[in-house]
């Protein structure tokens, strides 16, 4: 009985001193641990259920920061460069319209725009100089030919009526083709840029506007487009509507 309490006692020695719970992990060599690691991977690869398409990488989400904002920017540079187009067509828009309010058409009495004078008219012709009696003889320059354009200017009303051209702030145009050249200033006493001069009531008085273009330029004075500038108001001429104004 003593030796049977004996071989107990032992026995329940060697149990406590190998399940403890200050157990140490046994240490593998490295071929053990080879042969550990190659044994779980046939256990896992028996019972894994996707063995023909073995390890999927699974995917991570591919959008960035950076690549949200670089969408961001992208965007936001887009709208900008719409808005600009917006404006820019807005501008062109605008600015057209504003060419077309400034120059009207309208005759030469309503261009001038002296109350209670009318000017219409008459016509236009070229020559290499022109002549006023035998007082003023003017010809064109070197290279030149005149352009003599005959007007009719009246006094409307029953009472005189002071012109002073040159304080009028008037500047007329001619144009043929791609050419535009404005009128001379002459000492004639009929040019109607520098007339300065009183009209009685009733009175009608021949007038005349002289341009200067390179030889050979005007071959149709029919063709001929004129504009009347004061101000900041630009009217073109309508030569029709003048000679019955």
């Amino acid at each position: 009985m003593r030796k049977r309490l004996l071989a107990l006692g032992l026995l329940l020695a060697t149990v406590v001193s190998t399940t403890g719970c200050g157990i140490q992990l046994t240490k593998l060599s490295d071929d053990d641990e080879s042969r550990f690691v190659a044994y779980c991977t046939q256990v896992v690869s028996k019972h894994n259920m996707n063995n023909d398409t073995g390890l999927v990488n699974v995917p991570k989400q591919t959008t960035s920061d950076e690549e949200k904002t670089d969408d961001n920017s992208s965007e936001a540079k887009s709208e900008e460069m719409s808005k600009a187009s917006s404006s820019t067509s807005a501008n062109i828009s605008s600015s057209s319209s504003s060419a077309e309010q400034a120059q009207e058409t309208g005759t030469f009495t309503e261009a001038i725009g002296i109350g209670g004078m009318k000017f219409l008219y008459r016509d236009a012709r070229t020559a290499s100089g022109y002549q006023q009696g035998d007082v003023y003889d003017l010809t064109a320059d070197q290279g030149n030919e005149l352009l003599v354009v005959r007007l009719k200017a009246e006094n409307t009303t029953d009472k005189s009526l002071d012109i002073d051209m040159p304080s009028q702030n008037i500047t007329f145009t001619a144009t043929y083709g791609d050419q535009s050249v404005d009128s001379d200033m002459t000492l004639l006493m009929n040019d109607l840029t520098t007339y300065q001069g009183t009209f009685k009531a009733g009175k009608r008085s021949n007038m005349l506007l002289l341009f200067q273009f390179p030889k050979g330029t005007v071959k149709d004075t029919d063709k001929i487009q004129f504009s009347v500038k004061k101000g900041d108001e630009t009217v073109s001429i309508d030569t029709k509507r003048s000679e019955k104004d």
